[in-house]
């Protein structure tokens, strides 16, 4: 018999029931490893529903991915939400499949219907768009529907996206006569979208090298390009150039100059609402209230977390890693001074959600976590 069809029975096992049904924050003790996601795929085969999965670290992830399908859930429910953090340790061009994989897992969290995702403490933690934000940024799109062409590109613009003729990665859109190609974070394939006058009709994915069309699609949903959107008022100018002023005297001359020139050139990208590489860098201005992924979850969505102490471990690091980052970079004058906790939440954040499994092999579990069973 093979594993999906195991977990399906015992899915179906009455004297599991309560084991299974997960409700309230809970524990299963000295469960192997091997073992952990073929019990979770019964639980969900009962009761599907959000998940949200902590692993230590990618490749524990992407093991939690491939056990999960193999054990009957199937993998086109399954994703993993990577780290968006690069940017904040060097200035660089975007890692757009990184950026699209991470939107696309953002977007999982927030729909209304089961998804399972994977990821690090790390990933977890950090601050994204706020959820009514990121809600409010999506865009569905279906054969048969009327829509404003021109509208539809300048929604586009606002979402980050950039004019790309062809288009070859994702966060990139052209438009030629009535043929909208998009390709759209979170999608393997970019999408044309073909219009009689104003109305859809059809929507395909296609080949990017080819242009040949693969097949059609029912339905697109649109996520933003980017982790960081402009959203209101954005004038931030006089209060930067004021912290130049502050901070430039205490640094190496040559250092002070790079960063009156970079954070001169910056405001003037955010008064003008220019995406640009370094924005990220200004997400604690433009969201001040963002949460994380965790926040993202309803109550009764699932959190789990494989071995809390471990998870606990590497989230102070990774804190620790960024904020020594960040005070290098800002000494040598590439970014104002900030701190770690403007871009992650500390691992105690873990415990912010009330429907919580934690998988252990270990007596111990962090002073933070409280458990009602």
């Amino acid at each position: 018999m093979r594993t999906a069809d195991w977990a399906l029975r015992v899915s179906r096992l009455d004297d599991l029931h309560d084991a299974l049904n997960l409700e309230g924050s809970t524990a299963w003790h000295s469960i192997a490893q091997e073992a952990r996601p073929f019990l979770l795929a019964a639980a969900y085969l009962k009761n599907p529903r959000k998940v949200l999965i902590v692993a230590a670290n990618y490749e524990r992830a992407l093991a939690w991915q491939a056990k999960l399908a193999i054990s009957g859930v199937s993998p086109s429910s399954i994703c993993q939400l990577p780290s968006g953090s690069s940017a904040l340790f060097e200035d660089s061009t975007p890692e757009h499949i990184a950026l699209s994989d991470r939107l696309g897992a953002l977007r999982a969290l927030t729909e209304d219907k089961p998804w399972i995702v994977v990821t690090s403490p790390q990933a977890a933690l950090e601050r994204t768009l706020p959820k009514e934000v990121l809600e409010a940024a999506f865009i569905r799109l279906a054969p048969g529907q009327e829509i404003d062409p021109d509208d539809l590109l300048r929604r586009l613009v606002d979402l980050g996206y950039e004019h790309q003729e062809p288009v070859r990665i994702p966060g990139q859109f052209s438009r030629r006569g009535g043929i909208l190609d998009i390709y759209a974070t979170g999608q393997e394939l970019p999408i044309r979208i073909e219009l009689f006058g104003d109305e859809i009709e059809s929507i395909r994915k296609f080949d990017p090298n080819t242009q040949r069309s693969i097949g059609a699609i029912k339905e697109l949903n649109l996520t933003p390009s980017r982790e960081t959107l402009y959203s209101g008022e954005s004038d931030f100018r006089d209060m930067l150039l004021r912290s130049v002023e502050v901070e430039a005297p205490q640094l190496e001359e040559e250092a002070a100059a790079r960063l009156d020139e970079t954070v001169r050139e910056d405001a003037e990208a955010l008064l003008e609402k220019i995406y640009f590489d370094r924005l990220d860098l200004y997400r604690p201005l433009l969201h001040p209230d963002s949460g994380c992924a965790i926040d993202l979850l309803r109550e009764t969505d699932l959190l789990v977390l494989d071995e809390p102490l471990e998870l606990e471990t590497i989230a102070t690091r990774s804190e620790e890693e960024l904020g020594h980052a960040l005070q290098g970079r800002a000494e040598r004058g590439e970014i104002l001074k900030s701190l770690a906790t403007d871009f992650v939440l500390p691992p105690e954040h873990l415990s912010n959600h009330p429907t919580t499994l934690a998988l252990t092999s270990m007596n111990a579990r962090p002073e933070w976590l409280a458990l009602n069973r």
